[in-house]
């Protein structure tokens, strides 16, 4: 036992001995506050995690528990950690999850965010409670360092230009902004943007999405929808109505939610010259124009996900019998239908995509959990009787 005891603490003493660099690095793995408990460990590592690049804190009411007020514990050790680290060290990465029941004072997150972002911040991540879009962050939008900004519960009131060079992924979820247009100054204000995820958009009074604005698309870029060059992936969910889709055609990846946009004009799905996996969203019915105008101008699409997880109103699908889209006989491969009802435009889509693509590999089928072993049976047989070229898989 005694050798054992020897063996570790040897283990420890070469690991001790290793240069500054690569210790803060095995201590940028941490949270912030496990990292600072290696601070008893020896004088060596007394003051060796004030030097840590990264700043990582999560706040867990059971652990500040003990110390009477958890919250003003958890952001008192915030303001420590800051206050402890030489100034001169950069801070590449600072994440915050703060989901408390109470909220947490804009002055400070702002004190926070402020200091990082004069530190060559890179990586910025604040998750803060949905229900708390009390908090103001103001200079983000002017921060050139900032490589990857992930944003939640947040109020985002930016009155300077929107400068972001280096930015290549920006996430906003639950985020609230001024004006509608604010969401494109943003994204415009990213060239180099590379991976765009906008989830439940939120603006200061009331906004009938159902009213597109057409000032917003001619406000993107001096009359013209400005193209984001470099985007590969994006995310565009309900109430993020405000991004064109002409302003992302150049995705790879596309999650997209259809009942934010009307029945598709040619100004409104344009070409997909690059896109291969595209994920359209269904929460009130199916927009089956929009459906086949995604598959009609995406001529390299491999992947195609229909998600109807709302009860879907049983629209008409009507598709062309003479018009086949390019995607299905070229790099067609897989066709999913979540949340699968067994409605009659659901099957005439499902035999029309299996009788038409001469390169589908797999159809899968998922069927609403809740319905019946008889519905599902039904389905089933129906789905059985259409002519196919490929495996269908049926869940």
């Amino acid at each position: 036992m005694a050798t054992t005891s020897r063996q570790a603490r040897r283990e420890m003493d070469r690991i001790s001995s290793l240069p500054d660099e690569p210790l803060c690095h095995i201590l940028s793995f941490l949270q912030t506050q496990e990292a600072a408990a290696t601070s008893v460990l020896s004088k060596r590592w007394r003051h060796l995690w004030t030097s840590v690049p990264t700043l990582d804190f999560d706040f867990d009411e059971k652990i500040y528990s003990n110390m009477g007020r958890p919250s003003y514990c958890f952001e008192k050790f915030i303001y420590a950690t800051i206050l402890a680290r030489d100034a001169r060290q950069p801070i590449r990465s600072f994440r915050l999850k703060y989901e408390a029941e109470t909220y947490c004072r804009n002055a400070d997150v702002n004190v926070w965010v402020n200091t990082v972002l004069q530190r060559g911040i890179e990586n910025l991540h604040l998750w803060m409670s949905k229900f708390c879009r009390r908090n103001n962050v103001l200079r983000i939008v002017s921060c050139k360092t900032l490589v990857v900004l992930k944003l939640r519960g947040l109020r985002v009131y930016a009155s300077s230009p929107v400068e972001l060079p280096s930015l290549k992924s920006l996430h906003l979820e639950h985020v609230e902004f001024r004006k509608r247009q604010s969401i494109l100054e943003l994204v415009r204000g990213c060239p180099i943007i590379e991976d765009l995820k906008a989830r439940t958009i939120h603006y200061v009074g009331f906004i009938n999405y159902a009213d597109r604005d057409p000032s917003v698309d001619a406000f993107f870029c001096d009359g013209a929808v400005k193209i984001l060059p470099k985007l590969v992936r994006a995310d565009l969910s309900p109430f993020c109505v405000d991004v064109p889709l002409k302003a992302i055609c150049n995705v790879e990846f596309l999650t997209l939610n259809t009942n934010q946009y009307p029945n598709p004009l040619d100004d409104v799905v344009p070409k997909f010259p690059n896109l291969i996996h595209v994920v359209l969203q269904v929460d009130l019915f199916v927009n089956w124009p929009l459906v086949l105008a995604m598959l009609k101008n995406c001529p390299k699409l491999q992947v195609f996900e229909l998600d109807c997880e709302g009860q879907p109103e049983d629209e008409s699908f009507l598709p062309d019998p003479h018009f086949v889209p390019e995607c299905l006989t070229s790099q067609f491969r897989k066709c999913s239908l979540e949340y699968y009802y067994g409605t009659e435009s659901e099957l005439r889509f499902a035999k029309y995509i299996m009788q038409n693509s001469t390169t589908l590999r797999t159809m899968t089928i998922c069927s609403k959990p809740s319905l019946s072993p008889q519905a599902k049976l039904k389905m089933l047989k129906q789905l059985a009787l259409c002519p196919k070229r490929c495996e269908l898989s049926f869940e």
